[in-house]
């Protein structure tokens, strides 16, 4: 148990703080773990001193009764011993600072201190009893401290006899290197001498003959000392390449010694189990990896690389995986955290250890939910990576793998709804990813593989954005990229596709008026090449909603309920995931749309509990377990149960349920940065159902607060100061219209086919007209928002409107995006259908 005074920062309400023993118990402890090794006299006084000397410590109380039971000695035998080696550690500390651990880590606490010390003479004895099993633990020390299991042992033992075998070659190749080197030297020694003796001969013994003699002998000698020198310069540290990134196949030997490494640990009290997975306590893990010099640590941490490289089968697309993976999903976050304490790791190694933490940061993600633990993993990763690429060999591997992690980094970003920061990485990728297929004049499929996912991934962002013209240009990249690769008739690809398909379907969706009919149509040719379980699962969930929207309740009903028994299958024990609740989410609006709101209303609340559990990260610091978390998804399913709850006559449950909606929103809006028009709606609309649960439950006065507050949002978000009221009135009016005006003359221009040509130039002539007439309204108008947006507007449109219609197009969407927001914040409804000529 960790002392309280090294418990983990947390708030009081959430922290259990734990004391130590008092010496009376301390002393039962002992006699408890070790009866019989307590009974004397002598040894119940040595027992009062030892609980003393450790502090009073559970921790290390138990490993010295482990140690007494295990090799049957007495407490005041062991009293002894421990001395003794306390008095050992005390003159290695003077002699050699490197073997302490105070000395090398810094002053421990008392508490570290008692551990370290009571651990010493366990492992002592291990040492002497099976080295192995020491080895092992050290191993196990740079792991995770739960879920360690035989498996575990068992890679990690494979992985320290592969070591062993590739040092064991090199030690021969350097024998018989040195051999060879001794030979070559003998032969040049000796016919150097030979050369030198027949010089002096034929000089007969005379200056210049010993001086050639000797030059010659010399040769020799160089020669023979810069092999030496070559041959000396090969390292035998140099990185082992050889390390397989598959299962690994054990020998007897593994699984033998696996079984008493197992029973030596538990003998000892070093690791304790339940239902066959280990664990090490926290403090003794950290006493042990202090035990290791920099030389040592190093190499360990490098086994377990590649013994959880060997162990690490998580596949997104193979769900057979998800649970292994998981089992050793800590281990592997472990591994990688201490990876980044030895910058001078070799840059394989640093690859290595970064490609795990991002695959651990995906499957925090799509397995788990856990957005911030897969952040935390994906930032780790492009730290190492950031290392590895300044070390400035293999630099073109670790480019691609930081373009691999940033954009998993976006995905993950943006289940957090932090659009900006998603959008700064997916957009870091895709330049790395660009700059890397130029470089290869595009004839890397897996390059452009990258590119075109992070054009779909952009996409999503910019569909959650409500930017649909810049999301359809994105995603049809994307598609365009996928249908042309190579590997177009590949599974992999068709599920990609399908998953383009699919997003591009949900913007026809989101449209106002919506293509429902489109909708459904790439929706069903997403559903012919869907080969992945959830990826069928989310488009069945979207055919019921444009099902839902078209009025076939029935087929919606079916759809939903296909998809739920998919994502059931894919997800297992974990029921608690965000695409289950998005399905209860459906099919509480379908019953609600039925009227049946029993059966609504237990939807709606299922779908709140996965989603409390899901976004529990977005709950205020400081905050009771009980509030709610502050996200938009959450005030969603709040509002529909309000709505529900109306509908059931069930007004008091309902205006309590709209109230916690009514806090979330409020919150969002103080810090929102984005979506705000949205998030302005939202709150207009809950206050409208405050109202009419308070007018149906008599409360005269709550209505007509509820009343007020809805008019004051209302003026505040659609009127200036009284002040400028007039000027508003006649200005901005006109410069609105213009700006929609030029807006539409913009969106025409970008969406053409064709860049060149007589329509070109009459469009372009168009615009440039508009926006000189747009200036003008925008000087005469007064400083506010809608004059601040046409600017930039403006701006924007105009820096774009020479350059190619490749690069023009997503920059001047995008403009008519953010100018569409403004607008529709003061007001305006702005439609954005495109309507096809049809060719006579």
């Amino acid at each position: 148990l960790p002392p309280p005074r090294h418990a983990p920062p947390a708030s009081a309400d959430r922290t259990l703080l734990l004391g130590c023993f008092p010496p009376s118990e301390s002393v039962q402890l002992l006699a408890r773990i070790a009866p019989g090794h307590v009974s004397s006299p002598r040894d119940a006084a040595a027992a009062r001193s030892l609980v003393e000397t450790l502090g009073n410590l559970p921790l290390a109380l138990g490993t010295a009764a482990a140690y007494m039971r295990r090799c049957d000695v007495p407490c005041a035998e062991y009293l002894e011993r421990y001395a003794a080696s306390e008095g050992r550690r005390s003159s290695s500390s003077s002699s050699s600072s490197s073997s302490a651990l105070p000395a090398r880590y810094g002053e421990s606490n008392e508490h570290f201190h008692s551990v370290a010390s009571s651990l010493a003479l366990s492992v002592n004895e291990i040492e002497k009893e099976n080295p192995t099993a020491c080895r092992v633990l050290r191993l196990l020390s740079f792991l995770g401290p739960d879920l360690v299991t035989k498996a575990v042992i068992r890679n990690l033992l494979c992985e320290r006899r592969r070591v062993d075998a590739v040092a064991e070659r090199r030690r021969r190749d350097v024998d018989r290197r040195r051999s060879v080197a001794r030979a070559t030297a003998a032969v040049a020694l000796g016919i150097g001498a030979s050369g030198a003796l027949r010089l002096v001969r034929r000089n007969h013994g005379g200056q210049a003959g010993v001086v050639a003699a000797t030059a010659l002998t010399a040769a020799a000698l160089l020669f023979v000392s810069q092999d030496s020198f070559l041959f000396d310069g090969h390292s035998n540290n140099q990185p082992d390449t050889t390390a397989p990134s598959t299962p690994n196949s054990f020998s007897s030997f593994e699984y033998e010694q696996a079984n008493l490494v197992w029973d030596i640990l538990k003998s000892f009290s070093l690791i304790s189990v339940k239902d066959g997975k280990g664990t090490i306590h926290r403090l003794m893990s950290q006493a042990m990896r202090y035990s290791q010099s920099d030389e040592e640590a190093r190499g360990n941490v490098t086994i377990c690389i590649d013994a959880m490289r060997s162990m690490w089968t998580f596949k997104p697309e193979r769900p057979d995986t998800w649970k292994e993976s998981q089992s050793i999903l800590e281990h592997v976050k472990s591994v990688a955290a201490h990876s980044l304490e030895y910058h001078d790791l070799s840059p394989e190694y640093i690859l290595r250890a970064g490609q795990l933490s991002k695959e651990a940061g995906v499957f925090s993600a799509m397995s788990l939910n856990a957005f911030v633990e897969a952040q935390a993993s994906l930032e780790m990763s492009l730290k190492l990576l950031d290392i590895g690429a300044a070390k400035g060999k293999r630099n073109a591997a670790f480019q691609k793998a930081k373009a691999e992690t940033l954009h998993e980094l976006g995905r993950v970003l943006r289940y957090q709804a932090n659009y900006s920061e998603s959008e700064q990485s997916l957009r870091e990728a895709l330049q790395i990813s660009n700059r890397w297929n130029t470089n290869r004049k595009g004839n890397d499929p897996s390059v452009r593989k990258g590119i075109a996912d992070t054009l779909h991934e952009l996409g999503v962002l910019e569909v959650k954005k409500h930017n649909l013209d810049t999301a359809a240009l994105f995603l049809q990249q994307s598609l365009d990229m996928r249908r042309s690769s190579d590997q177009c008739t590949s599974d992999d690809t068709h599920a990609n596709c399908a998953s383009t398909l699919h997003q591009l379907a949900a913007i026809h969706v989101a449209r106002k008026p919506p293509s429902l009919e489109k909708a459904k149509t790439l929706l069903q040719e997403s559903l012919s090449l869907c080969q992945q379980i959830g990826q069928r699962a989310a488009t069945l969930k979207q055919l019921a909603r444009v099902s839902i929207r078209q009025g076939f309740l029935d087929k919606a009903d079916t759809y939903l309920e296909h998809a739920l028994e998919l994502y059931l299958e894919l997800y297992g024990d974990n029921k608690l995931h965000i695409n289950i609740a998005a399905v209860k989410f459906q099919q509480g609006a379908l019953a609600l749309q039925r009227e049946q709101l029993e059966e609504a209303w237990n939807h709606f609340s299922e779908c709140l509990r996965i989603r409390l559990h899901v976004y529990a990260y977005a709950r205020t610091v400081g905050s009771r377990e009980d509030e709610n978390p502050i996200h938009l998804e959450v005030s969603c399913v709040l509002h529909e149960l309000g709505c529900v709850g109306f509908s059931q006559k069930r007004y008091s449950r309902s205006m309590e349920v709209l109230r916690a909606e009514h806090d979330i929103l409020e919150k969002l809006e103080e810090s929102a940065t984005a979506q705000s028009e949205r998030l302005h709606q939202a709150r207009l609309t809950n206050l409208t159902w405050l109202r009419k649960c308070a007018k149906e439950l008599g409360q005269d006065d709550e209505v007509n607060r509820l009343v007020n507050e809805r008019t004051a949002m209302k003026k505040r978000s659609a009127r200036p100061t009284e002040g400028q009221a007039a000027v508003l009135q006649s200005d901005s009016v006109t410069l609105q219209w213009k700006a929609m005006e030029c807006r539409a003359l913009a969106r025409t221009f970008a969406l053409q086919k064709q860049s060149s040509g007589k329509n070109d130039i009459i469009e372009r002539e168009k615009l440039t007209r508009g926006l000189d007439e747009l200036l003008e309204e925008i000087t005469m108008a007064p400083q506010e928002s809608m004059k601040r947006a046409a600017a930039q507007f403006r701006e924007t449109v105009l820096s774009c409107i020479d350059k190619p219609m490749k690069e023009r197009r997503i920059s001047i969407l995008k403009a008519c995006d953010e100018l569409r927001d403004v607008l529709r914040a003061h007001g305006l409804q702005v439609s954005d259908s495109i309507n096809s000529k049809k060719k006579k």
